[in-house]
């Protein structure tokens, strides 16, 4: 593809279906240049209006930008020995901004420089979010974009529930009390500030919260009693509204229509899949406890090289990294 612009800043805030008009305009051009589908993992506030459940229990309607992680997709086509597949997908996205008149950042990568990365217990290092994500379970779970060029999967919940924890601004709260009342209709947990921390703290370790000073240890748990609290004070009838100031509680929208083939129908959302290599707590706390108590059984963690599924290959060239010398486990919500 030949088109090509210098990158611009998008001020347009995007709706549901202005982003689904983009993503079809991007497909076509990114089977065009790669000859097949390409998948995506994508985080954000794109995420709450694109994923088919979280879309009807989301206050949110608009967002400015898709935010997508860049480094996995080039590790993918560099391990099919394609080197300079992301400027391939950058002239793309590109094209369909220039299309839209929109600016070129409408999908972008700016949050890659601040993800973390993790050693595997052979002293690989990997991207912990890109394999949490790609793996089967999150895969069907959280699709939320298939078309014949493109594929976009959600990073999985927890995931996403910790990366907003770290800004938690504008619209960051409400969005992970829609992501922590997906769990609780999946299979009925009861959050407490204490089982949240847990479950972020255990499933997303190579965030370096051991490491965290204790003035920000106490931001975190606040931010984290806060998101709670949210939750908490809302019901089946009503969702928090989008106004970070006042938290206002506003009446449950319809569902959103499934017009578009694209969107991925919600099925298998009926119900929790078991993840591989994991503590029954590490998912979610037992919700047949009638006292919701957070886990007291010591745990380790394990290696996914011990199960059906291999660690990925060391990374290529990582910068700005993390590590944790600690075992990831994989799961999924």
């Amino acid at each position: 593809m030949s088109f090509s612009s210098p990158r611009s800043h998008n001020e347009v805030q995007l709706s549901r279906t202005m982003l689904l008009d983009l993503l079809a305009d991007l497909q076509a051009r990114t089977f065009q240049a790669f000859g097949c589908q390409i998948r995506l993992f994508i985080h954000g506030g794109a995420v709450m209006i694109l994923h088919p459940s979280l879309s009807t229990s989301s206050t949110r309607r608009t967002t400015r930008d898709i935010d997508y992680i860049k480094r996995a997709f080039g590790h993918e086509w560099r391990k099919k020995g394609v080197y300079g597949a992301e400027d391939r997908l950058q002239a793309c996205i590109d094209a369909t901004a220039h299309k839209f008149q929109i600016g070129t950042d409408w999908m972008n990568a700016d949050p890659d420089v601040a993800l973390p990365f993790a050693r595997d217990p052979k002293g690989h290092i990997y991207d912990p979010i890109y394999y949490d994500s790609k793996q089967p379970n999150n895969v069907e779970m959280n699709t939320v974009y298939s078309s014949p060029g493109l594929l976009i999967i959600s990073v999985t919940m927890f995931w996403g529930v910790a990366l907003k924890l770290v800004r938690y601004k504008k619209e960051d709260p409400t969005d992970i009390v829609a992501m922590l009342r997906h769990g609780t209709k999946l299979n009925g947990v009861q959050w407490t500030p204490r089982i949240m921390e847990t479950w972020v703290k255990t499933l997303c370790w190579p965030m370096g919260y051991n490491d965290y000073q204790p003035q920000r240890i106490e931001e975190l748990k606040g931010r984290i009693q806060d998101a709670v609290r949210l939750l908490q004070n809302s019901s089946d009838e009503f969702l928090p509204g989008s106004n970070e100031h006042s938290h206002a509680l506003v009446p449950r929208s319809s569902s959103h229509s499934m017009r578009d083939a694209a969107l991925v129908s919600p099925q298998g959302h009926a119900h929790m899949h078991t993840p591989i290599h994991m503590q029954p707590f590490a998912n979610f706390p037992d919700v047949h406890s009638a006292s919701h108590a957070p886990p007291t059984h010591q745990h380790s963690f394990q290696s996914p090289t011990a199960g059906p599924f291999r660690m990925p290959e060391p990374w290529i060239s990582p910068s700005n990294m993390m590590m944790r010398p600690q075992h990831p486990q994989t799961r999924a919500f």
